[in-house]
């Protein structure tokens, strides 16, 4: 009986360990094609996870030091600690550039982590997979400049809906954001609108003037759109009026190039 108490007496002293929650969380994995977005999530998970992770691949691993011995006629300078002067926040400073380590190459698949199996610091990690999955400066400032030719020239499509157009240029705002490029609110929102068909120019006149285009949500505007197309639709509906699908409207175009092929032959 005294050997269970004490059994029981020493279960009780074992104390679970400590896990961080943010640790449990899948790390985001990379597909090179997807690099930009994920660059963003990595981001964000190592924020999350310790703010003092982003150091680590922002400015390299933390190396703790000390004012050299004074010495007459000389400053003081720093210089790297030893290691027996190392006090236990400098440890788990200098440790949680391994950590990130580990959480970058738990990101990669076999083939992107021999790629940076050779890296030493988390920073060096960080460089390599930019360079290799987004290109240098002068890539990057090529598809910057590509990306905003797409924008000037940006258009819907005959054939698309209001809302596979809104899609699109979310897309293009969001790849120019992660090339460092940014447009003003009030000259997106009016680009948006502008690209509409020539269908949708009395309701985006309306919205022009009656709302402040540079206070004003792109997603609200989109709303407002919506909206409008979905009461004409419903009006419509209640009229008796047939509207046609985009899809058959295009299924029908098709059809009728291919009869005047075949009367051309």
């Amino acid at each position: 009986m005294a050997e269970n108490t004490q059994a029981g007496s020493n279960a009780q002293k074992v104390q679970p360990t400590s896990v961080s929650r943010y640790e449990t969380i899948r790390v985001p994995i990379l597909r090179p094609v997807e690099y930009p977005i994920w660059k963003v999530k990595m981001t964000m998970f190592l924020e999350a996870t310790d703010p003092e992770y982003l150091d680590r691949i922002n400015d390299g691993p933390h190396m703790p030091t000390k004012l050299s011995p004074v010495v007459a006629g000389q400053e003081q300078k720093s210089v790297p600690k030893e290691k027996k002067d190392l006090t236990p926040g400098d440890i788990s400073s200098i440790a949680k550039d391994a950590k990130v380590r580990h959480l970058l190459h738990s990101a990669l698949d076999n083939f992107m982590s021999n790629r940076v199996i050779g890296c030493k610091t988390a920073k060096e990690i960080w460089d390599v997979l930019e360079v290799r999955c987004q290109g240098t400066s002068a890539i990057k400032k090529n598809m910057k400049t590509i990306l905003t030719q797409e924008y000037e020239h940006f258009y819907s499509r005959p054939d698309e809906t209001l809302t596979e157009t809104y899609d699109k240029f979310c897309k293009l705002l969001n790849d120019l954001s992660l090339v460092d490029k940014e447009y003003e609110l009030e000259e997106s929102n009016l680009k948006f609108l502008l690209s509409l068909p020539e269908r949708w120019d009395l309701k985006a006149t309306t919205i022009r003037d009656n709302y402040d285009l540079a206070e004003t949500d792109l997603d609200e505007i989109y709303g407002l759109l919506k909206t409008h197309e979905l009461e004409i639709e419903k009006r419509n509906k209640r009229s008796g009026k047939k509207t046609k699908s985009v899809a058959l409207k295009v299924e029908e175009k098709l059809l009728k190039k291919e009869t005047s092929k075949k009367k051309a032959k």
